[in-house]
């Protein structure tokens, strides 16, 4: 079994350290609030104080809340200088700072892999999570136990990049299906509609997913003065300008990046 790194212990980077630790790797952790480390000790995590400590291991998960929160805890005292660890990036973060990283480890001749995970935690704790993988053969190949704890791995390609932008291609659709449910549901509730009768045609006649089914309910019952929150709200701006950098037309996108930076009226 490898020695397993955790840069991260937020709700997912939990999710991955519990389910290592019960395939039986050794698990060190880091997260800047320690609690969330100390918290998985019983569970045979061993608590670390620095990314620098979590980076003696043979594979180090960094599992960070965006770009800003990778370069912060990845660049600034440079955790992985001299360490033989593969890096494998599970944060949702832009194409630059990817393939920026790549660069970094390459230059050191460090393996990078880049792993973002679509599902919630409990679906990396049930095994139906699935984690785009982009890199290089032989640095997926050492990590692919690993990750095969946390999720159901699809290869898609050498560039680490190319794995953060499908992610990110799969956060708009969510962010897309959050928004047109809210907007659908403020149309029939003005019409005179039951907001949770609305959910149940629709889930039932067009849609009948878990996304849409878990959204619909808690849209529904929130009502229509309620704040209008969408938990992908980052990742449709994200992608609305990684289409810029790529040249890419995506009115739909830009649409839904600037509606959510607008409430309902």
């Amino acid at each position: 079994m490898a020695k397993i790194g955790m840069i991260g212990l937020g709700a997912l980077g939990t999710a991955m350290a519990e389910c290592l630790l019960a395939a039986g790797h050794a698990v060190v952790g880091f997260n800047r609030t320690p609690q969330k480390a100390t918290a998985l000790a019983p569970r045979g995590l061993q608590p670390v104080d620095s990314a620098a400590a979590a980076c003696t291991a043979d594979i180090v998960f960094s599992v960070l809340l965006d770009d800003a929160a990778a370069r912060a805890v990845l660049w600034e005292n440079d955790p992985f200088e001299g360490t033989a660890a593969v890096h494998v990036s599970v944060s949702t973060i832009g194409i630059p700072v990817v393939r920026d990283l790549a660069q970094r480890h390459a230059a050191r001749g460090q393996a990078f892999v880049s792993a973002p995970v679509f599902g919630r935690p409990d679906n990396v704790r049930d095994g139906s999570a699935v984690i785009a993988v982009g890199g290089a053969a032989a640095a997926i190949d050492r990590c692919r136990a690993a990750l095969a704890c946390c999720g159901q791995v699809a290869e898609v390609g050498t560039d680490p990049g190319t794995a953060n932008a499908i992610k990110m291609a799969g956060n708009f659709l969510m962010a897309s299906a959050v928004q047109s449910l809210r907007e659908a549901l403020e149309l029939a509730d003005a019409a005179g509609g039951e907001r949770q009768q609305f959910v149940d045609i629709v889930t039932t006649a067009l849609f009948p997913t878990s996304f849409y089914k878990r959204f619909g309910e808690v849209l529904a019952a929130q009502g229509s003065d309620a704040p209008a929150i969408n938990p992908f709200a980052n990742s449709a701006r994200l992608i609305a300008r990684t289409s810029r950098e790529l040249s890419v037309p995506t009115p739909l996108a830009d649409a839904l990046a600037a509606a959510l930076d607008r409430p309902l009226t």
